[in-house]
């Protein structure tokens, strides 16, 4: 213990083993009045600066760690750090905290629990949570013109003949609707289940090819 200690604690030890005055008799009321006496003030005006500002952006364990760390640095009553904490407690917990009548208003410590019960209980739920399947995305809708749908109607009938083929056909000197020679496709008599538009959109086509 240094000299400028000894000189604040030794009267203090004297008061108490004497039962003289109104000394402190408590570890934690002893620690309050050597930091009046020793403590820094430019840290306390830190620490106000610091716990003023803080805010829950993790867990409430976390914060509550960070808060009494601060807390350390301060002489505040009670009603003071209560506040403060429930200022900057996330607010999701603040709400729930609201809920719990059970729960001492004057209690700082009881205020600590309560709130990290409630955030880890909100964590747990959060986790357990079933997971939502992913959204499928939408079908693509190709935009086709009729010509294009009016090919896609005729090659699900079993006698489409493709656009190459038919010019594979007609290169060849076959009949575009058979595949055989001697005729064409208009004098061709092999049956044709097209309807009768398709017959003629095809026949069309084999006479643009010719000229």
């Amino acid at each position: 213990m240094t000299d400028k200690a000894a000189d604040w604690a030794l009267p203090l030890i004297g008061a108490i083993i004497k039962g003289e005055g109104n000394p402190p008799t408590t570890i934690q009321a002893l620690t309050a009045k050597f930091k009046e006496a020793f403590a820094d003030p430019d840290a306390k005006r830190a620490a106000a600066r610091k716990i003023a500002a803080l805010t829950q952006t993790t867990t409430t364990s976390e914060y509550v760690t960070e808060f009494r760390n601060l807390m350390a640095e301060l002489d505040w009553n009670t009603e003071a750090y209560i506040a403060q904490f429930t200022r900057g407690l996330h607010w999701k917990v603040k709400e729930l905290l609201s809920t719990k009548d059970n729960i001492p208003d004057d209690n700082l410590e009881a205020i600590f629990a309560a709130s990290v019960k409630i955030d880890n209980t909100r964590w747990e739920n959060k986790e357990n949570r079933p997971k939502k399947a992913p959204a499928k995305s939408p079908a693509t809708v190709a935009t086709t013109s009729t010509t294009t749908t009016q090919r896609v109607r005729l090659s699900e009938d079993p006698n489409y003949v493709t656009p190459e083929e038919r010019d594979c056909r007609r290169a060849s000197g076959l009949c575009v609707k058979c595949g055989q020679k001697g005729h064409g496709i208009k004098q061709c008599p092999n049956g044709w289940k097209a309807t009768v538009k398709e017959v003629a959109k095809i026949a069309e086509d084999v006479e643009s090819g010719k000229d």
